[in-house]
């Protein structure tokens, strides 16, 4: 699905605010109620999943009522397992943005204890659904919720495929610059569990600096486009609404640095502003944007 110039503009907004989280718990917050207003869903929420440690920390927009978690929280404990994502959820992949339904192939998914005492009840008949895992060993759950009075489709999956490397992006840039994460630590995983397996790195042998497989199809690119891997680093976080000198703090060099690399990218991707380069990664990104990055909402 082709996306409007307003839905680009407003993802830039959503980015811009998450850039400007205090801590990982505040960067779930902020993608909740980002999400939450840019999508016409029944909700949306950001969880920290510790599949190992059965440990699950979210942070929903609309938020909770009172005493939801007491009544439908022990339901999707018992019977998580039966969700239709939930073993790619336990081998730490990266998912999306996927979606299921009632209404369509997993129909059969309505039969399960879950969605009976989970999802039905709240009214829930689709989600799309978004995971990466962290450098802690669990995993960030994005999910947009769908009910009969707001269906969702193409446009909530348009957005999220958009948003998705940004998002994660964002992550660890808040991550980063926070240090530990204020949420619960994870628990130390039951003897026998598989360990976790170190991300694929890539090595630029311009200046010998290694991407995790998260960014590498977008650092490549950046790179494809003209730009070295520090400045396509720099880039991606601009994207993500970061300031310079949060990127500054994130990459532990000095904003004069941060702003001499991206002289160089706005010379070479030919831009003059910040909105301009982050519509640029998104071009890039998701070339089937590329009319609708052009528009001049977009180039200010």
């Amino acid at each position: 699905m082709q996306l409007e110039a307003e839905d680009y503009a407003a993802i830039l907004a959503v980015l811009e605010s998450v850039a400007s989280s205090q801590d990982t718990r505040d960067y779930a917050t902020r993608v909740s109620a980002g999400l939450y207003q840019l999508l016409p869903c029944r909700g949306a929420s950001c969880t920290e999943v510790d599949a190992a440690g059965r440990r699950v920390v979210s942070e929903p927009a609309p938020p909770f009522p009172p005493g939801w978690i007491a009544q439908y929280g022990p339901a999707f404990e018992k019977y998580a397992w039966q969700h239709p994502l939930f073993e790619r959820l336990v081998a730490g992949e990266r998912v999306g943005p996927l979606s299921w339904s009632i209404d369509g192939a997993d129909s059969a998914f309505a039969d399960t204890e879950l969605y009976r005492a989970f999802y039905e009840p709240n009214g829930v008949r689709r989600q799309v659904v978004l995971i990466f895992p962290t450098v802690e060993g669990t995993s960030i759950v994005i999910s947009i919720d769908c009910a009969a009075e707001h269906p969702c489709g193409e446009r909530e999956s348009a957005v999220l495929a958009t948003i998705a490397p940004l998002l994660e992006n964002s992550y660890r840039l808040v991550r980063r610059a926070a240090g530990r994460s204020p949420w619960p630590v994870a628990e130390a995983r039951p003897a026998g569990a598989p360990a976790g397996l170190p991300a694929p790195i890539d090595v630029d042998p311009r200046d010998g600096l290694t991407i995790d497989d998260a960014q590498l199809r977008a650092h490549k690119l950046l790179r494809a486009a003209g730009l070295t891997t520090r400045q396509s680093e720099i880039a991606l976080m601009v994207a993500s609404g970061a300031a310079t000198s949060q990127i500054a703090l994130s990459l532990g060099i000095s904003p004069g640095t941060v702003r001499k690399h991206l002289e160089a990218v706005h010379a070479t991707l030919g831009v003059s502003s910040r909105a301009a380069v982050a519509a640029t990664v998104m071009r890039v990104v998701h070339p089937e944007a590329a009319g609708i990055l052009a528009h001049p909402v977009l180039a200010r």
